[in-house]
């Protein structure tokens, strides 16, 4: 079984996974968890090696997108390999936030991420859960108009047993993290209003009260992992 969860920051995602797996393991399931930014697909691994290389970005350096708030102003970098440093970081934004480059990208991860599945569900019988999915990278690579190409990726996206939105607007999502401005939160809830109404069976909720969020995603989990 593949559950997975989506929504803006603040949305209660790494909670409800946490939360979950234990509720899982304590019924004597197995589960493993993934979170897309850091498992699956090009993002993952480009971040990995980033971060393996030079421990994060430029002091206050940060792209738009990144999850990455900077940690103080920018200021002019000293020696040769802060300079490097900077100029490879720029160059890995530029190549890694080119939305057209991440819609090509897109089929190759889908590929890595059926292996993962393969390996989890098939071989080792346990249910997975992701913390953000593909339709978060869908909404990442939209610019709010053109629709096409998100609509083919989509079709060509494995449907999760249960697929979850956590429905919270920009200014909730801004009050709890305030990483990112409220117009730039707006852009993203409405391509999530856009791009989740395609997906079958999923369910949104409203986590306002996280006690009842527990409760119906519990009560629509054992539901559907009876039907398998």
């Amino acid at each position: 079984m593949l559950i997975t969860f989506s929504g803006l920051d603040g949305a209660g995602k790494s909670t409800l996974t946490d939360w979950l797996k234990e509720t899982l393991e304590r019924q004597g399931r197995r589960v493993a968890v993934f979170h897309m930014n850091d498992h699956v697909g090009a993002y993952a691994y480009v971040r990995t090696l980033r971060n393996w290389l030079f421990g994060g970005p430029p002091r206050g350096f940060a792209a738009p997108g990144e999850s990455e708030a900077p940690s103080a102003p920018a200021n002019a970098t000293q020696g040769a390999y802060p300079g490097l440093r900077e100029r490879m970081w720029r160059l890995r934004v530029a190549i890694v936030w080119n939305k057209p480059l991440r819609r090509l990208l897109y089929t190759l991860d889908l590929l890595v991420f059926w292996g993962y599945r393969l390996y989890l569900e098939k071989g080792k019988r346990q249910i997975l859960i992701m913390d953000r999915y593909f339709y978060d990278t869908l909404v990442d690579v939209s610019d709010g108009r053109n629709w096409f190409w998100i609509r083919v990726l989509h079709r060509i996206t494995p449907t999760p047993e249960v697929p979850v939105f956590l429905d919270i607007g920009p200014e909730e999502s801004f009050s709890r993290k305030g990483e990112y401005s409220v117009p730039y939160l707006r852009k993203r809830w409405d391509a999530y209003k856009t791009v989740f109404p395609w997906v079958r069976s999923g369910v949104t909720l409203a986590n306002g009260d996280l006690n009842e969020a527990k409760a119906v995603l519990q009560r629509v989990v054992m539901e559907r992992l009876g039907t398998r």
